[in-house]
């Protein structure tokens, strides 16, 4: 393969999924993305993209049997490596998984059947289960808003949350809608989700398909920079309202669709600032608010808006008092 060197086992008969775990720098975590993909459906393909790591992820790989590894010499970025798997891969559906997440067990062949069941469809996705940095579970559940089939507009507007980990896609729709925008940093899973859904249903299936490891400010995943990257989303919004189903609509449903992208925007960079408040992440709450005053001012600047960060400020101070209190109690009965 170009830019880079390949190895694959042999397979005696055609994977019915393939997986695309793209990694760099991080091969303590691949074993655990690797088995949880395997344990997600019968006959699995698993293509490892390393996307010029220069450290032991080599090494790893090679000592993790049964995986298709694809090393690339310069590095591409997630949406790169990915479309190197998805061209490397060979089976008739294709699910990304990031080296830091997992797949459930029968969630790949669950979804399989469903877009066997309907092949109108363009991909299937399910709710995720949350958990964090050591993978301990949350309690909360990320699933989608839509009923599914025609998401178009939903997902375009950001009001059908979606995400790699919980979608298996089928391949035709890369032959018709092409891979994924190597320069769309972060958000290279919104776009092609947008771009397929402008021609093809969407099936939805209530059963969690995954375990997704909640990015932190100081975590390094790319998900972590949220400021960035919702400005990121919308600028390029207004690319998306370029093609053609959207530009076939009436003037004032594009308005609309901008408008109420802006303010989910808006009041997710608010409310990420509320919820890192308490853990004291304050120069990511201080890039949230800031974001979000810069795309939707009016939006951002309304008074009930940060009553939920007053809230989370008073209880932080609250907790300290308390803290405080209880460790001078335990010094002075200890004397």
């Amino acid at each position: 393969m170009r830019g880079g060197k390949s190895y694959a086992p042999s397979q005696n008969r055609m994977p019915s999924v393939s997986v695309i775990i793209p990694t760099h720098r991080r091969p303590h975590l691949l074993r655990r993305a690797v088995e949880s993909a395997r344990a997600a459906g019968e006959s699995v393909e698993v293509v490892v993209v390393d996307d010029a790591s220069a450290d032991e992820t080599a090494r790893v790989c090679r000592k993790l049997a049964g995986i298709k590894y694809v090393r690339l010499e310069r590095n591409q970025g997630v949406a790169g490596a990915r479309n190197v798997g998805i061209l490397a891969s060979s089976a008739d559906y294709v699910a990304f998984l990031d080296d830091d997440d997992l797949r459930l067990p029968g969630s790949l062949d669950l979804q399989r059947e469903a877009l066997a069941a309907d092949q109108r469809a363009g991909f299937a996705c399910g709710a995720m289960l949350m958990s964090d940095q050591s993978y301990r579970p949350t309690g909360e559940v990320f699933a989608p808003s839509h009923p599914g089939g025609d998401a178009f507009w939903e997902l375009l507007e950001l009001e059908f949350p979606v995400m790699p980990l919980s979608t298996l896609i089928r391949r035709e729709c890369f032959l018709r809608v092409g891979l994924l925008g190597r320069h769309l940093s972060g958000i290279d899973d919104w776009d092609i989700f947008v771009r397929i859904a402008e021609h093809y249903p969407v099936l939805v299936t209530a059963r969690p398909v995954g375990l997704y490891r909640r990015p932190t400010p100081s975590s390094g995943q790319g998900s972590s920079a949220q400021a960035a990257q919702l400005r990121r989303v919308a600028r390029h919004q207004l690319q998306l309202l370029r093609l053609p189903r959207a530009q076939a609509a009436p003037a004032g449903r594009r308005r609309a669709a901008r408008g109420r992208a802006l303010n989910r925007l808006a009041d997710t960079l608010l409310w990420n600032a509320a919820w890192q408040v308490p853990r004291k992440e304050f120069g990511f709450a201080c890039a949230n608010i800031l974001a979000a005053l810069r795309l939707n001012p009016l939006r951002a600047a309304r008074p009930g808006a940060y009553r939920k960060l007053l809230a989370s400020l008073l209880a932080e101070r609250g907790a300290g008092r308390d803290e405080g209190s209880a460790s001078s109690g335990e010094g002075i009965s200890g004397e």
